[in-house]
C-alpha cells in the first residue's frame, strides 16, 4: 500500500479529533510529518533489530557483522520503498 494515502488517513483521523477545520495546505503540512514518522519507525525498528543481533552474536563477531550489513541494506531498500510510496 503507498504511504501517501496511510499518511493521509492519519490526517482525517487528527482533523476529526480537532475543533478546527484544516486548509488543504495545513493538511498536505500534517500528511508530510505522518510519512517521516512512518519512515523514522522503520528506521528505528531496523536499527533496534541490529542492536539485538550484535548483542546477541558478540561471540562470533563475523556473522555477526555480516547480519548488521544484511540489515543495513535491507533498511536501506525500505527507506527507499518507503520514499517512493509518496
Amino acid at each position: 500500500m503507498p504511504l501517501q494515502p496511510i499518511a493521509d488517513k492519519a490526517v482525517d483521523r487528527i482533523s476529526e479529533a480537532l475543533t478546527i477545520s484544516l486548509s488543504e495546505d495545513e493538511r498536505a503540512k500534517i500528511s508530510k510529518i505522518v510519512e517521516q514518522a512512518v519512515i523514522d519507525s522503520a528506521v528505528s525498528a531496523s536499527q533496534r533489530c541490529a542492536h539485538v543481533v550484535g548483542a546477541h552474536l558478540e561471540h562470533e563477531e563475523d556473522k555477526a557483522h555480516q547480519i548488521a550489513e544484511r540489515l543495513k541494506h535491507e533498511e536501506t531498500v525500505l527507506i527507499a520503498n518507503l520514499m517512493g510510496m509518496r
